[in-house]
């Protein structure tokens, strides 16, 4: 799997010393993971709070990990709390593309992020610029997940992908 290795690399020769890490908070995320049902292609991903994966996360791999100027875990989180702040938003939630137990170093893996919303695409990306999403689409790539709200009415799900 040369893009884990390449991520195992990147997260370990570079940390993000804004936010320090939490091993007890990895884990209580990998056990929520794991009760939603670990990620398997094809199948809904796994969704999950802000708080949840972004609190303790020190792990620059974690999202974002090809950006050649990463912001770091802290601005995703800033900026991901400004977006779910505005009252065209319901919700903001990271979605789980992997998860390595063994290394205990390393913070589940996410490529996308959902925002509920009213507003344009061409909004969302402005609000989520200085993040250099590389994609925006409309609703859940891989289908809704369960743990995943419903959009209140007039709401849609707009998914901001990093390669």
């Amino acid at each position: 799997m040369p893009f884990r290795f390449l991520k195992n690399l990147f997260s370990r020769s570079i940390r993000d010393q804004e936010l320090p890490f939490d091993p007890e908070g990895r884990q209580a995320l990998i056990n929520e993971v794991k009760r939603q049902g670990l990620p398997v292609g094809g199948s809904p991903l796994p969704v999950v709070s802000l708080e949840a994966f972004f609190e303790g996360n020190a792990d620059l791999g974690s999202i974002g990990c090809n950006l050649l100027e990463h912001p770091g875990t802290k601005a995703f989180y800033e900026v991901l709390r400004g977006v779910r702040a505005h009252p065209e938003v319901q919700q903001v939630l990271v979605e789980i593309y992997e998860v390595e137990e063994g290394d205990e170093s390393m913070w589940p893996f996410s490529e996308r992020v959902y925002v509920y919303t009213t507003v344009s695409d061409e909004i969302v990306y402005e609000w989520l610029e200085s993040l250099e999403p590389d994609e925006l689409i409309e609703g859940f790539t891989q289908g809704k997940h369960p743990n995943a709200p419903d959009p209140e009415v007039g709401f849609r799900v707009v998914g901001a992908w990093w390669d």
